[in-house]
């Protein structure tokens, strides 16, 4: 039985270039996690947490920029013109250049008005618009290569821009001791080199087409605003119990908290990866508007939900034996947070599975609603479990946030786009 149901995954292509993926997601975001030996060496737990910290801002920042707009592409895709979708990068591109141009102009008064920066230079606080307009455009490529089914050009750029990073990391903080800046231009230098080749790759393709759509624009606005205070809470989750923890416990508790962290988020290098898969896959069942195409997404679901669990708990173990090796002794207390961070993540992989049907319906408002109802009960979980069990109560904030907002996000998403969850199995 479940042979057969393999078989017929295979036979849609489901699997197609998920090795390229999963590889590619595992060299690009494993960089943290390929670093820890090199910054947990050279770095502080003082300075690696503030590292963390401007890796927070990072976060923090790229929601107001980039509204989650390449959405705006995926959902259309499959339904209109390579013309039509060539016109929708260019106008994404506008609605970017508004919104770094408002961000910017924000940041420079905060600062101008004397604004806390947490002890990082003022220039690194303009570089963050840069990295978000140029990471963007990348991510707008890459879901592009993404939908046209084009894993080994995806995988090409994904790990080139690892290589850059990871050289100048090294070379930076190891060579020429520059502390944390030194990872810091890394990720900077290289998301704006293959945000650059991003943009000739769509020019070069036909995807960039010079035309200004006012009623694109405002479809992009009208889907990707509400997106905002989705990412927001999303973010507040994500990185906001470090800064609780700095301000609770302090920036040494944090920067080793950061290092578990760490580790239990290697579960998204495979719900990163798998996702690359399946929201192409998901949308192009969804256009087809049968009763087979839901069933065969429902069945899907549940063996990816489950397996994500499994993935969890083997992340644990092996995280166990692999953190001492990888680490200096004043950071092995930051296993006991890795069991919590990687359910977490495995219900956010659960939520990012449900997440596409409001937006294939072009209802995407309730999620803001919901990520920032899961990021208050979030900072209220942490500020409640940091005090009674210490820094692993973040962790465990991070689990119960996450599962909340897959739960909250499943069953609304069933309201706007109702699917037989529950039917198939009684047949």
């Amino acid at each position: 039985m479940v042979t057969n149901k393999i078989k017929s995954l295979l036979k849609a292509n489901f699997f197609k270039g998920f090795a390229i993926y999963l590889g590619s997601s595992v060299i690009n975001k494993a960089i943290p996690f390929l670093l820890l030996p090199i910054l947990t060496k050279y770095l502080t737990p003082e300075e690696y947490g503030i590292l963390a910290l401007y890796q927070v801002m990072i976060s923090f920042v790229m929601p107001f920029i980039g509204m989650g707009m390449q959405n705006n592409i995926t959902r259309n895709f499959f339904s209109q013109s390579k013309e039509f979708i060539a016109k929708i990068v260019f106008n994404i591109l506008v609605v970017l250049t508004i919104t770094t141009v408002v961000v910017t102009t924000i940041l420079s008064i905060y600062l101008i008005l004397g604004g806390n920066h947490f002890s990082i230079p003022v220039r690194w606080i303009y570089a963050l618009p840069i990295m978000a307009f140029m990471g963007l455009i990348n991510d707008c490529n890459l879901t592009i290569l993404r939908n046209s089914k084009k894993p080994l050009i995806y995988g090409a750029f994904e790990i080139s821009k690892t290589i850059i990073d990871l050289s100048l990391t090294i070379l930076l903080i190891v060579v020429y001791s520059f502390s944390w800046e030194g990872r810091a231009i890394g990720m900077l230098v290289s998301t704006v080199i293959i945000g650059g080749l991003s943009i000739f790759r769509m020019w070069e393709n036909g995807y960039l087409l010079i035309k200004v759509d006012k009623s694109q624009i405002n479809e992009i606005f009208r889907i990707s605003l509400p997106l905002i205070p989705h990412a927001l809470g999303g973010v507040i989750m994500a990185v906001g119990d470090r800064i609780i923890i700095d301000q609770m416990v302090g920036t040494a508790e944090m920067g080793i908290y950061t290092v578990g962290y760490q580790f239990g988020m290697i579960m998204t290098l495979i719900t990163t990866a798998f996702n690359q898969t399946w929201g192409p896959w998901m949308y192009e069942l969804l256009a087809q508007n049968n009763e087979a195409s839901k069933n065969k997404i429902i069945k899907a679901t549940y063996m990816v939900c489950f397996g994500f669990i499994v993935l969890a708990i083997l992340i644990t173990i092996v995280s166990y034996f692999l953190l001492p090796v990888m680490t200096t002794k004043e950071y092995h207390g930051a296993f006991v947070h890795v069991i919590w961070i990687a359910l977490g993540y495995a219900f956010f992989g659960m939520y990012t599975l449900v997440f596409p049907y409001g937006v294939h319906v072009g209802k995407t408002s309730y999620l803001g609603i919901v990520t920032f109802s899961a990021a208050f009960i979030n900072i209220g979980a942490n500020f409640v479990l940091i005090k009674l069990n210490g820094p692993v109560g973040a962790a465990q904030a991070t689990l119960i946030s996450y599962m909340f907002m897959f739960v909250t996000v499943w069953w609304y998403s069933n309201k706007l786009y109702p699917m037989p969850w529950f039917k198939f199995l009684s047949r």
